[in-house]
């Protein structure tokens, strides 16, 4: 019977014959690190590339700061330590491994140093010049991140001249790979038909397969699209289902949402105080149809006391946030200032 050598045996063994044990190269060192943490959207990672959430993010830092240590010129694994440093808030410390892998070309880095200058995110001052021009070098190399951060610029009309058409070009660039926000982004576009024609059903294909990969923006929009029948029959407890798995992913609307449904009596009992709770919970993120679903209650004395002043807050806080019916209840209620 063939019994395993203890380890030190085998070296001993392996000296007496002459074999040669190679320690681990920097190559190897600088895979390793791609392993843990490089994005499904960089070239030779499509199939084993992961999402931030998804990785461990410990065990990538370890081993993308000794890759770094063994090989100083390795420009991805540079960009690799810094997508860590930018998932925890960290963009200081992400900043300098930014510049260094974006001077040389990397798509990852280019994309998160531009996404760093565009908002002026840690203590980086806005640059949108500089941030457009990285953005468009990333997205040229295919990079779908990037393409979609372009095409909210766009959208925007932050650091160009706003061009919705121009963005649905590059949020579909970018939902052809797949990308979850991007196919949100796109979907909400054809369901209000901005910058392209209105399409209802393509939009909730859109929502469908970005909530199928478990976005919390696809969630919450396919709830919507169940909730209203937009590309898709009316289905209440559907629309409750996606609007759940949207709250428990981290979406903040869906909370307003879940609460909106309870506060009207859809698919579910109405309930004033199950609706205040998850009413409450969005309003305290600052979500805009929280605030003005808040301020509804208590303009109505829903399961808490009316309080007009309370309400005509609540609506100028949402009105400040975006919200065009909290406009139009202050409108209603005679509040011009």
């Amino acid at each position: 019977m063939n019994l395993p050598l203890p380890g030190p045996l085998v070296v001993l063994l392996a000296a007496l014959l002459g074999v040669a044990f190679a320690a681990p190269t920097t190559a190897d060192e600088v895979a390793d690190c791609g392993t843990l943490i490089a994005s499904p959207y960089e070239k030779g990672y499509e199939t084993t590339g992961v999402v931030p959430a998804d990785a461990n993010l410990v065990r990538a830092e370890e081993v993308c700061a000794a890759a770094i240590a063994a090989s100083p010129a390795s420009d991805q694994a540079k960009a690799w330590l810094a997508r860590i440093h930018f998932y925890y808030g960290e963009y200081d410390a992400a900043l300098p491994l930014l510049e260094a892998a974006a001077s040389a070309d990397n798509p990852l880095a280019q994309q998160l140093l531009a996404d760093i200058l565009i908002d002026g995110l840690g203590d980086t001052p806005v640059d949108e010049t500089r941030a457009i021009t990285l953005l468009e070098a990333s997205a040229a190399a295919g990079f779908a991140p990037a393409q979609n951060s372009l095409g909210v610029s766009y959208e925007r009309g932050q650091g160009v001249e706003q061009d919705v058409s121009r963005a649905a070009q590059f949020y579909a660039a970018a939902a052809k790979q797949g990308l979850p926000v991007a196919e949100v982004n796109l979907g909400v576009l054809y369901a209000e038909g901005n910058g392209v024609v209105e399409d209802d059903e393509r939009a909730t294909k859109l929502f469908m397969s970005a909530a199928e990969k478990g976005d919390a923006g696809g969630m919450n929009s396919l709830g919507v699209s169940y909730e209203i029948g937009e590309g898709i029959d009316v289905d209440l407890n559907l629309a409750m289902d996606w609007y759940r798995k949207a709250a428990a992913a981290g979406s903040i609307v869906a909370r307003a949402n879940i609460g909106n449904l309870y506060l009207r009596g859809l698919g579910v009992p109405l309930d004033y105080d199950i609706a205040r709770k998850w009413i409450s919970k969005a309003a305290e993120d600052g979500n805009s149809f929280g605030l003005f679903l808040l301020g509804e209650l208590h303009e109505n004395g829903n399961g808490v006391a009316i309080d007009r002043d309370r309400a005509i807050e609540l609506y100028r806080q949402a009105a400040t946030e975006g919200s065009v019916d909290a406009e139009e209840a202050l409108a209603r209620l005679g509040v011009t200032d």
